[in-house]
């Protein structure tokens, strides 16, 4: 079972760069990040807080680079929220990133029965999500950032249905902003089409990558997502590529 190597580099990938960047950008515009412990008794009390991400996504960062005390916060606040209302979509497909995550670690403790049944119960709390908010980009950027690193690192007959659902979010993320493309910034645009870039490839659609490629050396000219997309489309068919976030994190 590869689910444990998600953990060595969980954030370094498209999690990182969606969540902690783009997310924002898709969905209200960029707010301040307070502290999760204090925004999750501001929380309690309003079941409809439109930012759920930002009671949480900083201690969940924080627990995936290593912070167990961080990761266990972001959990409280995801658990109780739920208890509160069970079908709060946001903090369903929250709590299956933290269980994917968890899963990778009990792999790599040697503890496989709990990495399957946490990998499980991950999977399932983001498909859940999706299907109580199915059209709700704050709850498809996170399923798929996470799926994509998932899928990217299982044998086929297991990645496969996690990468097309990774396609399936990125491309109604697409529709969903295609006609506001040009306002939402070079960081979000470069990564939603890269992002399709990367998984049209992985799931062997080189023209539909290639497409990507193309619009994004056309719309964001002079920039790193250009030069990316020009070395991926000089790069042999058989060559490992992997798309990191440009500009907010390593790689």
């Amino acid at each position: 079972m590869p689910v444990c190597v998600l953990t060595s580099g969980f954030k370094k990938a498209w999690i990182g760069a969606l969540l902690s960047c783009c997310l924002p950008a898709f969905v209200h515009g960029d707010e301040p990040v307070g502290p999760t412990a204090k925004a999750a008794n501001a929380y309690a009390d309003d079941a409809d807080e439109e930012r759920f991400d930002l009671l949480v996504r900083e201690d969940i960062f924080a627990g995936f680079e290593g912070d167990a005390k961080r990761l266990a916060n972001g959990l409280k606040v995801c658990e109780a929220t739920l208890a509160k209302n069970p079908q709060h979509a946001e903090a369903m497909v929250w709590r299956g990133a933290i269980r994917v995550f968890q899963s990778g670690q009990a792999f790599q403790q040697g503890d496989p029965g709990k990495g399957i049944r946490l990998w499980m119960s991950g999977l399932k709390d983001m498909d859940d999500a999706k299907k109580r908010r199915p059209n709700d980009i704050a709850v498809m950027i996170p399923r798929a950032a996470v799926m994509i690193g998932a899928g990217r690192n299982a044998p086929p007959a297991m990645g496969r249905p996690l990468l097309e659902a990774v396609r399936d979010d990125f491309e109604a993320i697409y529709e969903e902003q295609k006609d506001v493309l040009d306002h939402i910034g070079e960081h979000p645009l470069g990564e939603l089409r890269m992002g399709l870039a990367d998984v049209y490839r992985l799931l062997d659609q080189p023209a539909k990558s290639e497409s990507q490629l193309r619009r994004v050396i056309e719309e964001l000219p002079g920039t790193a997502y250009a030069d990316r997309a020009t070395r991926w489309l000089a790069a042999e068919p058989t060559t490992k590529l992997t798309h990191n976030c440009i500009g907010c994190h390593d790689g």
